[in-house]
């Protein structure tokens, strides 16, 4: 991401970080936890941890849990949770296609509503990455913005106003947007996922999820994700 971005993100944390710290991890971390303690597995990365919501319950199950984020602000935040819950994780600041950690030094990473905020090329090297960083069977976590998503039409909708500038087929920059659309955002297919986005994986589930749009209490079109648990080949 460009620098400008970086300074969009601390922006944004300041303003909404406070959601986030109150919300509770999600269901589908707790479930490859559940799955990498049964396999003996402890080595896990939250790429994009944000202030920290995913990352403080991997670090509280026990795991040799570890962090990054493109944000200051989001780094600070978790630090700060962190220190006052009494966990121990190391939190950097990095690009997400900087993932800070040796190769194949990890069992796991997951990146929970990440890695779609950039082009698809920025996706793709990002993926990339992640495999190199993963151990052979390591498990890769992610999220993706479908194409028929609520977002996504929204987006369209300001393109047509000219409010909103489509950077590439479905990537999306909204500037005047007050949450996070206003780095871009990418919408993508399952064909897409499969066969553009995890090359050297194996996807063990792709599941559509549907849910209210964040922020867009007066939108009833649902907001569209895919949430992925893939294995490095």
């Amino acid at each position: 991401m460009k620098a400008s971005e970086g300074r969009s993100w601390d922006e944004i944390w300041g303003r909404w970080g406070g959601l986030w710290e109150v919300r509770a991890p999600e269901q589908t971390v707790r479930d490859l936890t559940t799955r990498l303690k049964a396999e003996g597995r402890r080595r896990v990365h939250d790429l994009g941890c944000g202030p920290g919501r995913n990352l403080l319950f991997l670090a509280a199950e026990g795991l040799e849990a570890s962090g990054s984020d493109h944000s200051l602000a989001a780094v600070d935040t978790c630090g700060r949770r962190l220190a006052e819950a009494g966990l121990s994780a190391l939190v950097t600041l990095a690009d997400m296609t900087a993932l800070p950690a040796e190769d194949e030094s990890l069992d796991a990473v997951v990146a929970w509503d990440v890695v779609y905020h950039g082009t698809l090329d920025t996706i793709r090297r990002t993926v990339s990455g992640v495999r190199r960083k993963l151990s052979p069977g390591g498990y890769f976590l992610v999220t993706f913005n479908s194409v028929e998503s609520g977002n996504c039409l929204r987006a369209r909708e300001a393109v047509a106003s000219g409010e909103a500038e489509e950077i590439e087929a479905d990537t999306f920059v909204v500037p005047g947007d007050s949450f996070d659309k206003s780095v871009p955002h990418h919408y993508t297919t399952e064909q897409e996922i499969r066969e553009q986005i995890m090359d050297g994986f194996r996807i063990l589930s792709l599941t559509e999820v549907r849910g209210r749009l964040l922020t867009r209490a007066e939108d009833p079109r649902p907001g569209i994700k895919y949430h992925v648990l893939a294995v490095r080949d």
